[in-house]
């Protein structure tokens, strides 16, 4: 298309216009509205505008109706009825756009030849305000045009085509006659009585609407391909970075030396990729959170549908960078941790993370309020997630509040699931170093002090008890809950409508 206004390869503004037009079209909608569809364009990109609006109508029988101003020829011809509206909101003539002419020429005003039927109709209602007297002129002719019309309508039938015989207007018969309303309608409008007299039908079914909307958030993810290889190429060098600032975290290392840094590790590790999915997550959701309440307003969808979509569509490759980081760090490091243990547990933090992103996404409405609702929160999840170096004080315990933001920390339960799979059944027997050695590599303060064991680290971090596939169930758990609390903010925060069929 045109340059868009940019000089760049954008569409233009009358491809905007009918691409607009098309959207709205294509959902099936009851009736389409449109208020100066042509205001901006050139006549060849206002014909073509009228035109699509014109041939998606009829195709899928959907009843439109349009304001315009001065339409040229070929869009005047397009119209099947016109409605003529005077300064003041008068009414001067509604019925077949083929009988206008003929209904202006027998009450005194006929349109010239080789005149545009549509710019002399408007010309009879518009009033020059630059001249007194032409104004006072141009009043009376629109009061007579309106009190013609007026009387061409009878008192219970406002809306007959105004056709008239000589001098006498020729009124349609009075629906008086008729059995009920919906005989009138039946007789005056054959051709969408069908849609008057039923409800909107489904678009499509469900699976196809969630076909159509999980391909269309696959594509959302993977257009930009410069972003894929961003966030590819940001989760080796992460990994590489952590690798190499926690060098004693290595086989050819002492054990007991890089037990704080393994804490660590694991610990900046799961904290790296659960705000990083987050992010993403509240960026892409949040941009799209307006256009979802507009379609949701036509009632493409449900709000269930479309969660699903995006679960199916961003989780898979958000796990996918988790995996990469995952599998990196294990093999730039010497976690004793399995590498599908490291790779198990970064996925479901991601997946848990980005329903998390979802959660806070379904209730705002713009990148600004996700993202200044969404950093604090993970900012208090961080901290209440991490394992506190020092130990866990038995008789000092967490209020109630703090042990409720540590139970929907994913950072908390990704952190003890990795830690507890790390030092379960550790065993510091490092023979080439004799005791002394080991007693000189471990941590000299907090609870990793003189540690002899595994085991012992992870009691003395109030993890004694704690088992890998339990942590893991907890956060499967809150995966779950999160994506609950998406659905319900998607549907409570969303449009809302007065039904209006039983009124």
């Amino acid at each position: 298309g045109g340059g868009g206004g940019g000089g760049g390869g954008g569409l233009s503004g009358g491809e905007r216009r009918r691409l607009s037009v098309a959207l709205e079209l294509v959902t099936g909608p009851k009736i389409f509205l449109a208020d100066e569809p042509t205001t901006g364009l050139d006549s060849a990109q206002a014909e073509k505008v009228v035109r699509l609006i014109r041939t998606l109508a009829k195709e899928r029988n959907v009843p439109s109706v349009m304001t315009l101003h001065q339409p040229k020829s070929s869009i005047w011809r397009m119209l099947d009825r016109i409605i003529l509206l005077a300064p003041g909101g008068k009414m001067c003539y509604a019925g077949d756009r083929k009988s206008a002419t003929d209904y202006f020429k027998r009450i005194g005003f006929e349109c010239p030849e080789n005149t545009n039927p549509a710019e002399f109709f408007i010309d009879l209602v518009t009033i020059d305000t630059d001249d007194p007297e032409q104004a006072v002129a141009d009043e009376a002719r629109i009061n007579l045009l309106h009190h013609r019309f007026l009387q061409s309508c009878t008192p219970d039938d406002p809306w007959p085509p105004p056709v008239s015989d000589g001098n006498a207007l020729i009124k349609e018969q009075s629906p008086r006659s008729a059995r009920s309303i919906d005989d009138v309608t039946k007789r005056r409008f054959p051709s969408i009585y069908p849609i008057l007299r039923t409800k909107a039908r489904n678009a499509s079914n469900g699976i196809r609407r969630f076909g159509a909307l999980l391909q269309r958030s696959w594509r959302q993810n993977i257009r930009d391909g410069r972003i894929i290889t961003l966030r590819l190429g940001a989760s080796v060098v992460q990994a590489w970075l952590f690798a190499s600032i926690f060098k004693s975290v290595r086989d050819d290392k002492s054990l007991t030396r890089s037990i704080a840094d393994r804490v660590a590790l694991l610990t900046y590790g799961v904290i790296n990729m659960s705000i990083m999915a987050l992010m993403k997550t509240l960026d892409l959701f949040a941009k799209e959170r307006s256009v979802v309440m507009r379609e949701q307003m036509r009632s493409n969808y449900s709000s269930l549908e479309y969660l699903l979509a995006k679960v199916f569509a961003e989780i898979p490759l958000d796990s996918f960078f988790a995996l990469v980081f995952a599998a990196t760090l294990k093999r730039l490091t010497g976690l004793r941790t399995s590498m599908m243990t490291l790779i198990k547990t970064y996925c479901l933090m991601t997946v848990t993370s980005v329903s998390l992103g979802f959660s806070i996404g379904s209730i705002t409405s713009s990148v600004e309020s996700a993202m200044s609702l969404g950093v604090p929160v993970m900012v208090i999840f961080m901290v209440v997630g991490v394992i506190n170096p020092s130990g866990v004080d038995t008789d000092d315990p967490p209020n109630k509040i703090m042990e409720l933001l540590k139970v929907g920390s994913p950072i908390k339960w990704a952190i003890e699931a990795l830690v507890t799979a790390e030092f379960r059944g550790m065993v510091f027997n490092e023979k080439d170093r004799g005791r002394w050695g080991q007693l000189k590599d471990l941590p000299r303060m907090g609870a990793l002090a003189m540690v002899q064991d595994g085991d012992n680290v992870l009691k003395n971090l109030g993890l004694g008890t704690a088992k890998y596939s339990d942590r893991m169930e907890k956060l499967a758990w809150l995966s779950g809950i999160y994506l609950l609390m998406s659905w319900i903010g998607l549907s409570y925060f969303g449009p809302s409508f007065i039904d209006t069929d039983d009124v």
